[in-house]
């Protein structure tokens, strides 16, 4: 008999563990999901950019913006040297998507805030176009934040592409 119940606590004791791990599994996918998803929404902001950029520069217009107008060429704001840990600048370019990494016309229901600013700038010459240096960061909420309530555990992307446009 007490070699039954020895067993029996010994395998409670590995079946817990099992389900911790279980649990840190199902946790670290979605963490995977997320960041994986923040880079797609950045590759596919910067990809923009630089399709903005190569038209700009062509002298043809963005065929999905009003009137010939940009998104980001000429209209990010410059803030030169953030670093990847310093907050985001005031007046970035601020879009929404949802976990599909589809864009939002406004935060409810966002997952995925992405920021956009010009890092660096090159004014251009007579035979060169203006060179701008963008960054793109992607932030998520990841989960509840145990040691603060009513926040987030927040994770964040940044992404830089160096477009030359007219």
């Amino acid at each position: 008999m007490v070699e039954f119940l020895m067993a029996a606590f010994i395998l409670a004791i590995g079946l817990l563990g099992l389900a911790s791990l279980q649990i840190l599994a199902l946790r670290s996918t979605g963490t995977s999901r997320g960041l994986s998803t923040s880079v797609l929404v950045a590759d596919g902001i910067t990809e923009r950019i630089a399709t903005e950029a190569d038209q700009s520069y062509l002298g043809m217009i963005f065929s999905s913006a009003p009137a010939g107008a940009t998104r980001y060429i000429g209209k990010a704001p410059v803030q030169a040297n953030v670093n990847p840990a310093d907050p985001v600048p005031a007046n970035a370019i601020v879009d929404y998507f949802d976990p599909a990494g589809q864009p939002l016309k406004n935060a409810t229901g966002a997952y995925f805030t992405a920021s956009t600013w010009i890092d660096s700038q090159t004014k251009g010459n007579g035979s060169t176009g203006q060179t701008d240096v963008f960054r793109v960061r992607v932030v998520f909420n990841e989960a509840p934040n145990a040691a603060k309530p009513g926040t987030f555990l927040t994770h964040a992307v940044n992404v830089t592409r160096t477009v030359i446009h007219a």
